[in-house]
C-alpha cells in the first residue's frame, strides 16, 4: 500500500516544524521546506529519527527565483496534502500610518502573495482528490474584526488577503474533487506567536498541530473551501 504524504511549506521550526514530525508519527511520507539560511538542526533530526520518510528543500516564497529549483527537487512527488505555513508577524507597530512600503510589502509578499503564487506552482504535484491547506488567521476574518483599539492592521490585511487568494484557487480547481482549507492555528507558544517571549500564548505547539491535523483530516474529501480553526470552528470570512 502506499503511503501517503504531504509537503510542507516552511518546517524549520514552530508549527511546520510540528506538523511534520506529527505527520511523520502518523506513517506518512512528508516533504518539509525550509528558508536557505535557516537553522535545520531539528529537521536533520526528525530525518534520522524516520530514515526513509523525510525529504526537505529549500524556498523562500517571496523570492520567485526559488520556485523552479524546488519544483525540480520535487521531481515526481505527488502528494495528498499540501500546507503551505509560511508567514511572519511583521512590525511590532502593526500601523498604516507607521508602515514603511518595505514593511508592508514585506508582509504581503510573505503571508499572501508568497504562498499563494506558489501554490498555484504547486497544483500539479498535489493528486486528483487532494487537499491544499493554508495556514490563515482568525485575524483574517472581516466579519470578527469586533476589536477596536487592538490595530493589528497589517498582519489582518495579510490574512485577508491570502484568504482571498485561497478562494481564487479553489475557484478554479471547484470543478474537480479538490478540498482547499484555510486554517486558524490558534494563539500558539512559538516565537512569532509570542513575539519571541514578549507575551504569553494560550495554547502549545502540540495542541494546535494535533487539533489542526483531526481538522484536515475530517474535511479532506469534502470538495470545499473552508475556513476553520483547530478546534473545528467555523470561521466567517
Amino acid at each position: 500500500m502506499n503511503k501517503q504524504r504531504i509537503l510542507i511549506v516552511g518546517a524549520e521550526k514552530g508549527l511546520g516544524l510540528g506538523l511534520s514530525q506529527a505527520y511523520l508519527k502518523k506513517g506518512w511520507d512528508v516533504f518539509a521546506t525550509h528558508l536557505p539560511d535557516a537553522d535545520i538542526a531539528s529537521l536533520i533530526a526528525l530525518e534520522k529519527g524516520y530514515p526513509g520518510s523525510l525529504a526537505t528543500g529549500e524556498i523562500d516564497v517571496t523570492d520567485v527565483c526559488h520556485i523552479g529549483p524546488l519544483i525540480a527537487r520535487l521531481g515526481a512527488w505527488q502528494f495528498d496534502i499540501i500546507f503551505l505555513v509560511a508567514g511572519i508577524y511583521g512590525p511590532l507597530h502593526q500601523s498604516v500610518l507607521q508602515a514603511s512600503d518595505a514593511e508592508f510589502q514585506q508582509i504581503m509578499m510573505t503571508n499572501a502573495f508568497g504562498p499563494a503564487r506558489l501554490a498555484r506552482h504547486l497544483l500539479p504535484f498535489l493528486k486528483p482528490a487532494g487537499t491544499l491547506v493554508f495556514m490563515s488567521s482568525h485575524r483574517g476574518s472581516i466579519a470578527s474584526n469586533t476589536e477596536p483599539g487592538i490595530g493589528l492592521e497589517l498582519y489582518r490585511a495579510s490574512k485577508v488577503a491570502l484568504n482571498m487568494l485561497a478562494r481564487c484557487i479553489y475557484m478554479d480547481l471547484m470543478q474537480g474533487e479538490h478540498t482547499v482549507l484555510s486554517i486558524h492555528p490558534g494563539w500558539v507558544a512559538t516565537a512569532m506567536g509570542t513575539l519571541d517571549g514578549a507575551v504569553e500564548a494560550e495554547i502549545d505547539v502540540n495542541t494546535s498541530v494535533n487539533g489542526m491535523v483531526e481538522v484536515i483530516e475530517l474535511h479532506r474529501s469534502d470538495r470545499k473551501h473552508l475556513f476553520l480553526d483547530y478546534e473545528n470552528n467555523t470561521w466567517p470570512w
